[in-house]
């Protein structure tokens, strides 16, 4: 068995296209588009292991999610309105910053907490990936990216930046972490409107709220 079949076989189930928004029921299902995609960007345990685990490690300090502090202290931190883990604009708008820095690929763990009953993803695409092309797996990209219960990891290889999508938390937020030389970059293109940004702050864990300004 390879390290993703379960994921066909259980997420092409019908029931799991009530909590995703990228797809109809009549287009639920697709095992080839599926198998197609898993096969380009499915990331390999050993290679996780070699390699992409220990650059996730000087990013993230918990495994917990919130409201434990996720990011390393040397990282500045902006919070956003979450909900799944990227909407096209979200994403083309990280994608500006990560190309930026040079990093070739970006990885997307998700959080298993310790308990996981169903399969977790853990994924790796080039990071000049476009958004059609990230959302066409079928029934897989629309577990990962429009899950309404899942968290996910998100970084790449230069340990610049990394992201915390924390769509099951109480009030679902996007955490963004980025090295501080790198704070310009980002803090242009990620800006958060004022509104957003009052609704977001009475959102945050408190010891999140000591160190996140907009």
């Amino acid at each position: 068995m390879t390290e993703n079949k379960q994921h066909i076989e259980t997420y092409s189930e019908p029931q799991h296209q009530y909590f995703h928004r990228m797809l109809s029921g009549s287009k639920w299902g697709d095992k080839k588009a599926a198998e197609q995609y898993l096969q380009k960007y499915w990331l390999p345990l050993a290679e996780y292991e070699q390699k992409w685990k220990q650059i996730q490690e000087q990013i993230f300090i918990s495994k917990e999610g919130l409201p434990d502090m996720i990011f390393d202290s040397k990282y500045e931190m902006m919070a956003f309105r979450g909900g799944c883990l990227f909407i096209e604009e979200d994403f083309k708008k990280l994608q500006e910053c990560f190309l930026k820095i040079g990093d070739k690929h970006f990885i997307v763990i998700e959080n298993t907490f310790g308990k996981l009953k169903s399969p977790a993803f853990q994924m790796k695409y080039p990071a000049n990936i476009s958004w059609a092309e990230l959302i066409n797996g079928n029934f897989i990209s629309a577990m990962i990216f429009t899950s309404l219960h899942a968290e996910f990891f998100v970084f790449g290889e230069t340990t610049a930046w990394g992201k915390y999508a924390a769509a099951d938390y109480g009030s679902p937020l996007d955490i963004v972490g980025f090295q501080h030389e790198y704070a310009p970059l980002f803090r242009e293109k990620l800006k958060v409107p004022e509104q957003e940004w009052q609704e977001i702050a009475t959102w945050l864990p408190s010891q999140y709220r000591a160190v996140i300004k907009m």
